[in-house]
């Protein structure tokens, strides 16, 4: 896994932050973590397969389908297919960054055993901040006023020359 962008929503209502990253072949891993900093729930998609990990639960497989343009229309596995389990546990091994959320999983499926109910720890201590903040993503502030400045401007030059030519 390689090219991964990382993106953190703000915490729900329970306190738990969603982080995304996304690979750049496919690969998708959304991550839930709880106000102490530990993974709760993991999904990882890598191109049909569909890997789900939940505190207390283990690993669970699925199938992914496109549907349609707005989504995929996941069909999970009677029982943990380990051909799945495999695949994607094997695209997560040669992972060497820092990123403490993708280790986790790459742990739980390479070094946990069967089916791992724990997590492997807490990934982060710091409860504002996970990967990157939102506002690494989005433009900053200062930015969306000038692009609506400017957006302003061309409708008032585009009406002046309207009027103009009338």
């Amino acid at each position: 896994m390689f090219r991964i962008r990382a993106v953190e929503a703000p915490a729900d209502e329970k306190g738990l932050r969603k982080v995304w990253h996304r690979g750049a072949r496919n690969a998708e891993l959304v991550s839930e973590l709880d106000v102490d900093g530990h993974v709760v729930r993991q999904e990882f998609t890598l191109f049909e397969d569909v890997v789900i990990w939940r505190r207390g639960q283990g690993l669970s497989t699925a199938g992914a389908s496109d549907v349609s343009r707005q989504g995929e229309r996941i069909e999970p596995d009677l029982f943990a297919d380990p051909t799945r389990l495999e695949r994607v546990a094997s695209a997560l091994r040669p992972y060497q960054g820092d990123d403490r959320i993708i280790a986790h999983l790459r742990m739980l499926l390479n070094e946990a055993g069967p089916n791992p109910v724990e997590g492997r720890g807490r990934v982060t201590t710091n409860p504002s901040l996970l990967v990157a903040p939102a506002s690494a993503v989005a433009p900053p502030r200062a930015r969306q006023q000038r692009w609506a400045l400017w957006g302003a401007a061309a409708l008032v030059a585009a009406a002046t020359i309207w009027l103009l030519v009338k």
